[in-house]
């Protein structure tokens, strides 16, 4: 029922509902956009085939390569004379192969790269900070189908059990 005695000023249930979705838009826009800059900014320092590798290690589309980069520039901190000897040494691998830089092989070409180190302390670096990297990220959970911890809702079996669809 319309009441044409308020004024259209105050605030009414629609007029609340319709602002608060507007506000929660306006929001997550604002929460995107600085992310896919940073990401953009942040690439150009990491080393391209650093990225390559952490995308074919842990291959998923639907991730950004923001969540990828910000790992990696976290070894590239603490640890950088690793990076930088595993990564020089897989670069001339590439090319003494391939004749081509890793970043530039295809897929087959540098899965095969990839197998040939999987076990130098490089590679276990990698994969370790990706690792935690990318599936210890809450803001990841749900792209994944994890709603986080079940405990709290009386364990697994009452919360979780059979939600995969992606599996």
């Amino acid at each position: 029922m319309h009441d044409s005695a308020r004024p259209h000023g105050t605030l009414n249930r629609r007029r609340f509902l319709s602002l608060s979705n507007q506000s929660m838009l306006a929001f997550s826009l604002s929460q995107l956009i600085p992310i896919t800059l940073l990401a953009e900014e942040q690439r150009a320092d990491l080393p391209a085939g650093l990225l390559r590798m952490g995308r074919d290690v842990f291959p998923h589309a639907f991730i950004s390569d923001h969540h990828y980069v910000q790992p990696l520039f976290g070894l590239l901190d603490e640890q950088p004379a690793l990076v930088a000897r595993g990564l020089d040494e897989l670069q001339q691998q590439a090319r003494q192969a391939h004749g081509s830089p890793f970043e530039q092989l295809d897929e087959a070409e540098r899965v095969a790269l990839l197998t040939d180190i999987e076990n130098t302390p490089f590679f276990k670096a990698v994969r370790s900070s990706l690792m935690f990297g990318l599936y210890d990220n809450k803001a990841l959970f749900p792209l994944f189908g994890y709603e986080g911890s079940s405990w709290e809702y009386g364990g697994y079996v009452n919360r979780g059990f059979d939600d995969l669809n992606w599996l």
